[in-house]
């Protein structure tokens, strides 16, 4: 975590967002007051960062009609615009798979320069650590509910208010009230304050319905690709149905989503969200006529046998340390999350560069001697999501071991959790992780991309 004060001390949000650049997978933005160019627009567009803008409406005009005009000119589904109204106040950046800014400064040259503002950015690694990207993700989405997208009527509107000077505080007066009786979107009442309890409850709630949801999705193409018809010649036998749903869309987020070191999961989900069926239908035909493994789904299928035979449930009781580390070089979510575990979190020099087979033995390693705040290791979390209860409530046990301190174990994530389960119990649920979410996206499917 860093302080963010500009020209106090000498750390700039320009600074952030340029670093950020090559990072980041899209940005969110939620800052009430925005006039000029801001740099962060431009180069979102320049380098095909999908970009949600959401400002304040109000009869001040908090957002300028220059800013305003560019997201209507651009027309894409990817630079998006939404206004509040009235009570709209945060100063929030979330560059997603880099880090947060929280603070004061609006989008502005002097909110980013020359005025005197604070804040704090937040990295990835700490997002992950305090676990603070559900609280990020719950904070946009209620935003979201109250937002209202911007249309030509609505910058028509605020062209008319912004060319009016307002001389005198009664003609001043005299103006919002005019505004506020014709106004296009409705006053907005302050928000009751939600107590924390039905707030965790109302994130809980959203977090089990979008699961269980995809849950049914990646059930019933599990179901299709199983089938004898769809499936390719090189496919190992008896291959747990989950298991080919997974592969199935390994396979196609590697071919078909990835170009590059870039995911095109957004551009593919728009094109195929109004017909999801013709989109999977293709990818099964696909899949079905590959001679031979597009990438290593063959070698993906034999390594989830030692995870599924590692956590049986009596095998689990017994498990050593070694064999927990075959199991995390064996989870996708785990090898690729080793790579953005910061040095300093392993005890190793800043510079230090390792290898991507050793970094996870490191990971292992990490997670192996951690313990929860009353003394659960990570056997012991895996256990209670597996087996600590009825089979058809392990998403809400998966919930528990991200949400709350005596289940929860730093840098075992929802991704990792989803998948280890999936390979676990391949049957009931197939695996579900970040890829799996962005492969199911492109598909044309309504899913959430969970990160670690």
């Amino acid at each position: 975590m860093k302080i963010v004060a500009g020209g106090v001390n000498g750390l700039y949000l320009e600074e952030i967002h340029t670093n950020s650049i090559k990072d980041t997978v899209w940005v969110k933005v939620a800052i009430a007051y925005a006039n000029g160019h801001p740099k962060i627009f431009d180069d979102c567009w320049k380098n095909g960062i999908p970009l949600t803008f959401y400002g304040r409406y109000d009869s001040s005009a908090p957002v300028s009609t220059n800013i305003l005009k560019t997201f209507l000119d651009r027309k894409s589904p990817n630079f998006t615009c939404k206004l509040v109204p009235d009570i709209f106040h945060p100063k929030v950046i979330w560059w997603g798979g880099y880090g947060a800014y929280i603070g004061s400064a609006n989008l502005t040259d002097n909110g980013w320069v020359g005025n005197i503002e604070m804040g704090v950015f937040i990295s990835q690694e700490d997002i992950i650590e305090n676990n603070l990207e559900a609280e990020l993700d719950d904070f946009f989405e209620q935003v979201d509910v109250r937002a209202h997208s911007l249309t030509k009527e609505i910058y028509d509107e605020l062209c008319d208010l912004e060319s009016k000077e307002f001389t005198a505080k009664k003609s001043r007066s005299n103006e919002k009230a005019a505004f506020d009786k014709k106004r296009i979107i409705p006053k907005l009442a302050p928000l009751q304050q939600i107590p924390p309890k039905n707030s965790n409850e109302r994130r809980r709630n959203g977090f089990l319905k979008e699961w269980r949801d995809t849950l049914q999705i990646l059930r019933d193409i599990a179901d299709r690709v199983s089938d004898e018809s769809n499936q390719p010649v090189w496919l190992p036998a008896e291959t747990p149905k989950g298991v080919q749903a997974d592969q199935f869309l390994h396979a196609f987020y590697y071919n078909h989503v990835l170009q590059g070191q870039r995911a095109t999961h957004h551009e593919l989900h728009e094109k195929n969200a109004k017909n999801p069926e013709t989109a999977l239908k293709n990818a099964i035909s696909w899949w079905r006529g590959t001679a031979t493994a597009p990438s290593w789904e063959d070698e993906n299928i034999r390594n989830s046998r030692v995870v599924k035979d590692s956590l049986n449930v009596k095998k689990i009781q017994e498990l050593t340390e070694d064999e927990f580390l075959e199991v995390c070089k064996n989870v996708h979510a785990l090898t690729d999350h080793c790579l953005r575990v910061r040095n300093s979190t392993f005890g190793l020099p800043a510079n230090q560069y390792t290898e991507k087979a050793e970094r996870i033995k490191i990971l292992g390693h990490y997670l192996w001697r951690q313990r929860t705040s009353n003394n659960r290791n990570v056997i012991d979390v895996l256990k209670h999501a597996l087996y600590g209860g009825k089979i058809e409530e392990v998403p809400d046990r998966i919930w528990e071991c991200i949400s709350f301190d005596e289940f929860k174990i730093a840098h075992l994530g929802i991704s990792s959790l989803g998948e280890i389960v999936g390979w676990a119990l391949p049957d009931t649920y197939p695996p579900r992780n970040g890829r799996t979410s962005k492969a199911l996206r492109a598909l044309g499917y309504k899913v959430k991309i969970h990160s670690e």
